[in-house]
């Protein structure tokens, strides 16, 4: 499993590096919804990490303190083959010393159906107005 952070990739040409984060932030667009720029912002500024996971899935990533200690949270993600790319994100979080992981979702529903094997349940439930 393949784990390329776009901002930080050496193995590119900038013309490469340009046309691989365009298409992650076409990608990530939907499930960033009205936070999109935030989110860029975020990662441009390396508090988040743009991720792409064997050319067919993309993330963005980026560590809190939690209060069991180190949390990953995934902020956006979206692709192709979503259950094996996260078990991998799981893997490589436990490997790096984090306590656990939180995803941000506009479907929790099914990513809880998704997630069910990796241990994930509702932690809480954000209600927005747009005003």
């Amino acid at each position: 499993m393949a784990f390329v952070n776009l901002m930080l990739d050496s193995s590119r040409s900038d013309a490469q590096k340009s046309e691989a984060k365009e298409i992650a932030w076409a990608t990530l667009a939907p499930p960033c919804g009205n936070d999109l720029q935030l989110i860029q912002q975020d990662v441009v500024a390396g508090v988040a990490h743009l991720l792409c996971i064997d050319e067919e899935f993309y993330t963005v990533i980026r560590p809190e303190i939690a209060a069991n200690g180190l949390e990953l949270v995934i902020v956006a993600a979206s692709g192709v083959n979503s259950v094996k790319h996260v078990s991998a994100i799981h893997a490589k979080a436990k490997a790096d010393g984090f306590k656990s992981v939180r995803i941000h979702t506009k479907h929790p529903d099914a990513f809880l159906r998704m997630g069910r094997d990796l241990g994930y349940e509702r932690a809480e439930t954000i209600i927005r107005a747009e005003l």
